[in-house]
């Protein structure tokens, strides 16, 4: 890749250059990385000397001063310039852009690929819904993160194997069951019109509203949850069935949202297993039967607490399902690393589950990793499942469709409603992933529907803009070239002419389809796509003041248009490429 390409070439100058200033050097341990200076002015490229300081002692304005009066270095760079810390260059910017655009539109979507992970095979684990409730607006940034990371570290070279932990046993299962029993009067999603997932959403909210008023529920529930474990059929079958209504409401939602795994688990499956393991490891002195005949495991000299395995009625506990479905999963897939996409509430409950992975005998417990993520909050504040005060992911997709169908008919009044149809959906969809995924991991985020469709700031809808504006030219250019070859038999055959190319907003640009691949990389390695977010923002931000400063279609030559239209090109591919590894469309039409 050209960028590593312009690292080697810098590396091999500047080692040259030390050696004659300063002596042999070992630069083993500096890490080289050239970016964009302040302003054009001072250079285009610059490298900070401060990591040199340490190696060379002596101060790093003097170290840029003294190495830019001796660096010679190849094409595509040109003059070096000292500006106070920093080793600036000025690039050849005509044969920069030509390599660039050569190397962008020779690789296509497989630009930004890596070798990063190159033979090691990550299962990541995301979404992981429980079968008492739909699924939320926490849920949606959850799917849409585990997507990205999954797409984004396929691109650095990783084999990835996506997977759902569906939670579809437990007290809270049981919960909605007896509420349903109690007061479902045989309602089904036909019957009711409601979707699978909703209507058992509805009792769990129900069980929530009746247990205040009569506490003895939650004993009922427990109590269904030990006759379930014991095999009861009619339990079973309760059961069976509710969790066949969630399913069917979960796939809608998920083919929704473009969300897909390549393994899917059911706690109801693999939660004995972790029993198993415990029970074991009570024959081992990993952990002890308390006087009521609970099991609880030491944790202290981990930095954790005591915590409780089993109950003292023999069911399992969260952390112990947890426990089993890793330990099976490990068996299943050989992994190298165990990703687990949960939110930051779960901190704690993965340093127990990494900590008894250890304790048990299981040394891949060291490349487990939970990333962890802040929480999606209403205007109003956090939701609550039981309370229901939450914001479905239907519905909440059903509302931005509908702002999105609006800002539509704004700019396309008399739009037939299929192409309508097809817009709003990718309008939409592009506003929700692109609004959640480009905030850091670690920060919570409030949702606010209206401003995630805006045209305008920092959104989705404005990169996929960028990308339809690239097309309209594109199309404009060639319906140009063939309105004109009917005249002219050499009009299209017009070779882009480079050497025209290099104005300041035409190297910003391309300097940031330099450093695209870059971004995908750091997006990988710290499993955070905001990183690729902020880049694919940031380039079409950098082409909507290229295309004001620079006029495409009307250069001033036919040698300069058809250059400018490569980069446009160039642009448009790595824009696609961003969104798609992002998981949003990019339309040629808005």
């Amino acid at each position: 890749m050209l960028e590593e390409e312009l690292l080697g070439q810098f590396h091999d100058a500047l080692c040259q250059a030390i050696l004659a200033v300063y002596g042999d050097a070992d630069l083993r341990s500096v890490e080289l990385q050239l970016g964009p200076t302040p302003e054009p002015a001072v250079g285009d490229l610059g490298f900070g000397c401060f990591p040199l300081a340490k190696i060379l002692r002596r101060p790093p304005a003097e170290i840029a001063q003294r190495l830019a009066a001796v660096m010679e270095i190849e094409a595509p760079f040109g003059q070096a310039k000292a500006v106070g810390p920093y080793l600036n260059f000025f690039l050849d910017r005509p044969a920069f852009l030509a390599a660039l655009c050569r190397e962008i539109l020779g690789a296509g979507q497989a630009y930004g690929n890596a070798t990063l992970g190159a033979g090691q095979h990550i299962a990541l684990e995301f979404s992981s819904p429980n079968t008492n409730k739909p699924q939320h607006l926490g849920h949606v940034r959850n799917n849409v993160l585990g997507m990205a990371l999954a797409r984004i570290l396929e691109a650095a070279g990783y084999r990835v194997t996506r997977v759902n932990l569906i939670n579809d046993r437990g007290v809270h299962i049981c919960q909605s069951m007896l509420a349903y029993q109690r007061w479902g009067d045989g309602a089904t999603p036909a019957s009711t019109g409601r979707k699978g997932d909703h209507l058992v959403g509805d009792y769990y909210v129900r069980f929530a509203q009746e247990a205040e008023k009569d506490p003895s529920l939650k004993a009922q529930a427990q109590d269904l949850l030990r006759r379930w474990e014991q095999g009861d059929p009619e339990v079973v079958a309760l059961w069976r069935k509710m969790n066949a209504w969630v399913y069917e409401g979960f796939e809608e939602t998920y083919r929704r949202l473009g969300v897909a795994f390549d393994r899917v688990y059911h706690e109801s499956e693999t939660y004995k297993h972790g029993r198993d393991i415990v029970l074991q490891a009570i024959e081992r002195g990993q952990c002890c039967r308390l006087p009521d005949g609970a099991v609880e495991v030491d944790l202290t000299p981990d930095g954790l607490d005591k915590k409780i395995l089993l109950r003292r009625d023999g069911t399992s506990v969260y952390i112990t399902q947890d426990l089993g479905t890793a330990v099976a999963r490990h068996d299943e897939l050989a992994f190298d690393r165990m990703y687990y996409v949960v939110a930051s509430e779960q901190i704690y409950h993965f340093k127990v589950l990494f900590a008894l992975l250890r304790r048990f005998g299981h040394p891949w417990a060291e490349q487990c990793r939970h990333i962890s993520y802040g929480m999606v909050y209403l205007p109003e504040g956090k939701m609550k499942s039981r309370e229901g005060r939450v914001v479905d992911a239907d519905d909440l997709l059903d509302e931005v469709e509908a702002l999105s169908a609006q800002a539509v008919r704004e700019k396309h009044a008399d739009i037939p409603p299929d192409e309508l149809d097809r817009r709003k959906t990718q309008i939409a969809l592009g506003a929700v992933k692109f609004y959640l995924l480009a905030v850091n991991l670690e920060k919570d985020i409030t949702f606010d529907p209206a401003a995630s469709v805006s045209f305008e700031g920092d959104t989705g809808p404005y990169v996929q803009y960028s990308h339809t504006r690239i097309c309209g030219i594109l199309r404009k250019a060639a319906s140009g070239l063939q309105s004109s070859s009917s005249s002219s038999s050499s009009s299209s055959s017009i070779l882009p002419d480079f050497a025209q190319l290099g104005n300041d907003a035409e190297v910003a640009l391309g300097l940031l389809l330099l450093q695209f691949p870059r971004a995908v990389r750091d997006a990988a390695e710290t499993c955070n796509p905001a990183r690729l977010a902020s880049h694919t923002l940031e380039l079409a931000r950098s082409f909507a003041q290229f295309y004001h400063d620079s006029p495409v279609l009307q250069a001033e030559s036919p040698g300069l248009t058809a250059a400018r239209l490569e980069l446009c090109r160039a642009v448009q591919t790595v824009l696609q490429r961003g969104l798609a590894l992002l998981g949003v469309e990019a339309p040629e039409q808005m």
